[in-house]
Parts: C-alpha cells; structure tokens; sequence
C-alpha cells in the first residue's frame, strides 16, 4: 500500500520547508514541498498531524500542520530552534541542544499552548524527550545523563553514564520494560532496564567494536523488536545489533553522507542522509539484516522522517 512520508530540514541550503514522497513497496516517489516552514529540523506525527520545530517571526518555537501541510497553530517561545519534538497524546515536547532545556506544549484541536520551559543547564546538550505514562526522559548529551521528571514535571532522578558517553537518542520497547538507548559521542548502544534504571549492557556499534569516533545519531527498532537499527555519521553507516544477543549482525553503508535520521517502514530502512541530499531505500531481509537498495529520492538537507497517516 502507497504511503507518504514526510522529511524535516535544514533550510539554508536551498530547502524550504518540510517535504512529502509516495513511497510504496520499496520504491521512493520524486519529493515535493510539503509545507513552507523555515528550520524544521525535526517532525512528529500522530493522528494525522504533523509537529514541527521551527523559527518564525519573534523568534523560534513549534507548529502543528494538518495532512494537506496547511498550519493550525504556531507557539513561540525559545531563542533558537529545537532539535527534537515528539507527541504523547495531545502533549508536544521539545528539546533544546544549544539552549539546554525542554518545553511541553498542548494542542486543544485548534490551539497550541506553552505549558512551560523546564531549564536544565545552559549547553546540557538536550537532544530528545522520551514521554512515558509514569516518565519523561531527556538525554543530556553534554551532561552525560539522561534526567527523568515526573508529569508535573518535577525531577525524579537521573541515570548516568561515564565522562565522554553523550547519550543522544532512545527508544522503549513495547511492553515499557527496556530502554535502548544510543550515544552520539562514545558510539555505543546501552540496554536500560526501565524498573530500576540500571544499565544492563552496553556495546560498541561500530565496526572492530572501537569507540569515541562521534556521531551515533538516530535508533530504530524492528516491529517484531529483535533487531536494533543504528545510524553513524562520521562513518556513514549503519549498524544492526540483535536485541537478544546484544551482539553486532551488520554494518552497511548508508548510501550517501550523513545519515542523521533512520526510519523502518514495513519491511523498508530508509536513511535521510543530509549531505548528499537524499534518502536512500533499503530493503529488510526476513531475519532483520539490511538487503539491497530498492530506492531514493532527493531532499535538500533532510535530517528527520515520519509517515503520515491515512
């Protein structure tokens, strides 16, 4: 079945916004403008909406757009752009790199309100919010921790991890018992068990298992949640670990320069990698691996990808 997947992006090279592609049965569409928007780095949809970070006039903040990229409603209310968004019901969260804090926003159908700007440390390197029913998680790339709040967003912890890790991105498997989490300047994978934050396992995702070369970027999991999906720029790779095993299958080129984002469509890994300009297609073999490429289509300095619904 044909779907459509929408592609975040720097701006200040020729994009103008965030685009769209047909994709169906492996093969990518030529993109088109989805929605005019300046500095949409990353997008989240959920119920056919599309969240975006962005900068506007007055300074930057998020919008959310409709199916058709027509915006419903726009906030302001940080300096610099946010690197991260992601829905939890009708909550957004966004994560601020430079600015080191998180905002929490609400969406009432028509209108986005700042609920507040939760400050962290100046340069904490926040670079994602991970919502639970019972947690939010920020990785702290600079602070080497991920902090925890409660939904009142008061602080309930932190889980930490040696000088130099830089956790960047995770993902909680379904049944909300694991945490993988990545780390963008020690390029390892960390396997969190959620009821005590204890780090159970850790690994290299690169190739010879050597560490420290920067730039493990985005995870993904499988749907039946056996392998892990990893992307490395400094590299231009991505790697595969076995959940079960926590032992590294495989390291393929990502087909360009850069892969910041990695997302699993069916049986499908695409990579948007940003400075080549284009997200390349790639099929899954039936036990997981990454088989051949089946796909691309160009995107100027694209750096995060969602489907959208419907």
């Amino acid at each position: 079945m044909k779907k459509t997947i929408l592609a975040g992006t720097y701006t200040e090279k020729g994009s103008r916004g965030i685009y769209a592609f047909g994709f169906d049965n492996g093969r990518a569409e030529e993109s088109r403008l989805f929605a005019e928007l300046k500095d949409p780095k990353y997008i989240s949809v959920h119920n056919g909406l599309v969240a975006s970070v962005g900068t506007f006039d007055g300074g930057s903040g998020a919008a959310v757009l409709d199916a058709d990229g027509h915006i419903l409603d726009r906030s302001v209310f940080e300096k610099t752009p946010s690197c991260y968004i992601t829905w939890h019901g009708n909550r957004l969260y966004c994560a601020n790199y430079h600015e080191g804090h998180f905002n929490v926003l609400e969406f009432d159908g028509e209108k986005l309100h700042h609920i507040r700007t939760v400050e962290i440390r100046e340069k904490a390197g926040c670079h994602q919010v991970i919502a639970t029913e019972d947690r939010i998680y920020v990785p702290c790339l600079f602070l080497d921790c991920v902090k925890m709040y409660d939904h009142n967003l008061n602080p309930a912890g932190e889980i930490r991890f040696a000088e130099g890790t830089g956790p960047r991105h995770g993902v909680i498997a379904k049944q909300g018992t694991v945490m993988y989490l990545v780390s963008e300047l020690s390029n390892e994978l960390f396997e969190i068990r959620i009821s005590d934050h204890q780090i159970m396992r850790q690994i290299s995702v690169l190739p010879e298992g050597k560490t420290h070369l920067k730039d493990t970027a985005a995870i993904r999991l499988s749907e039946d949640e056996t392998k892990i999906y990893i992307s490395t720029r400094t590299l231009d790779i991505i790697t595969v670990v076995d959940a079960e095993t926590f032992e590294v299958l495989q390291i393929v080129p990502c087909g360009g320069s850069h892969p910041r984002d990695i997302y699993r469509c069916g049986n499908y890994l695409l990579s948007a990698n940003r400075f080549t300009d284009n997200i390349c297609v790639f099929a899954l073999n039936p036990d997981g691996t990454i088989g051949e490429k089946t796909g691309e289509t160009a995107v100027i300095q694209a750096v995060s990808l969602d489907e959208l619904e419907g």
